[in-house]
């Protein structure tokens, strides 16, 4: 019981960090009301040692039994009420590095090259100021994730905005292919259509006639044997009645 409890106090003192001081050690970032996306938390906690076992039950002990009035947390997000939430997003556009990156998923590969890069609904894309950081951010959906750097202070040339987000990460809106560079992207599978079934000939219908090459009518059937002709029985008869009146 005891051991349960420091490891729900443990959890506390974490969540206070990331919510309250620096989500963006963890990649992590609080939108303008100070919100944190639950499914967000839990994969970054996920990548950390000693942390992966945190399920959303976790949560809710901790801040329903462990530090009531000090988190708020509905079906989607969470966030700190005491202390008050993280503030690191800088209120004005900031002149980025010139390299910024991003990892994406594998099967949004082909969009991102045709469309650039677009920011999930109701949120912004989130840039890292190295590729180790990105690809661990990446690897959070899906394990092969792809590399794309973004050539930041061009596009901010052109009038794309970038604020930064602590000392690492930076938030942006969505960001033209002509600014991004990543890998060629796979070609699409041809999809051949389906062999038709092949079925067996169908039986002829009652009363059709089979016709051979020359069109001459045949039968699919063998004949069970050729009849006599008649006559010999005739003769036979003939013959008996000759040797009786002898």
């Amino acid at each position: 019981m005891r051991q349960r409890q420091q490891r729900q106090e443990s959890l506390a003192r974490l969540l206070r960090y990331i919510l309250c001081h620096h989500p963006d050690e963890f990649g992590l970032v609080l939108d303008k009301s100070g919100r944190l996306a639950v499914k967000e938390l839990l994969r970054a906690l996920g990548q950390e040692e000693g942390w992966r076992f945190v399920r959303r039950s976790h949560l809710e002990e901790v801040v329903n039994l462990i530090n009531p009035g000090d988190f708020e947390l509905d079906q989607t997000y969470i966030r700190a009420l005491h202390p008050q939430p993280a503030e690191l997003r800088s209120q004005e556009a900031a002149w980025p590095p010139p390299l910024l990156y991003r990892a994406i998923t594998a099967n949004s590969h082909h969009a991102v090259a045709e469309r650039g890069l677009q920011p999930p609904s109701g949120g912004e894309l989130v840039l890292a100021d190295n590729q180790e950081l990105a690809k661990r951010l990446g690897q959070r959906r899906d394990p092969q994730a792809i590399m794309v750097i973004v050539q930041a202070q061009a596009a901010a040339k052109r009038g794309v905005n970038f604020f930064s987000y602590g000392p690492k990460l930076y938030l942006s809106d969505a960001i033209a292919p002509e600014y991004l560079q990543l890998p060629p992207t796979p070609k699409k599978p041809v999809v051949k259509p389906a062999a038709a079934d092949k079925k067996p000939p169908a039986p002829p219908a009652p009363g059709a006639i089979w016709l051979n090459i020359q069109g001459e009518p045949i039968k699919p059937w063998k004949e069970k044997g050729r009849q006599k002709d008649p006559g010999w029985k005739k003769a036979a008869r003939t013959q008996r009645r000759q040797k009786t009146k002898k």
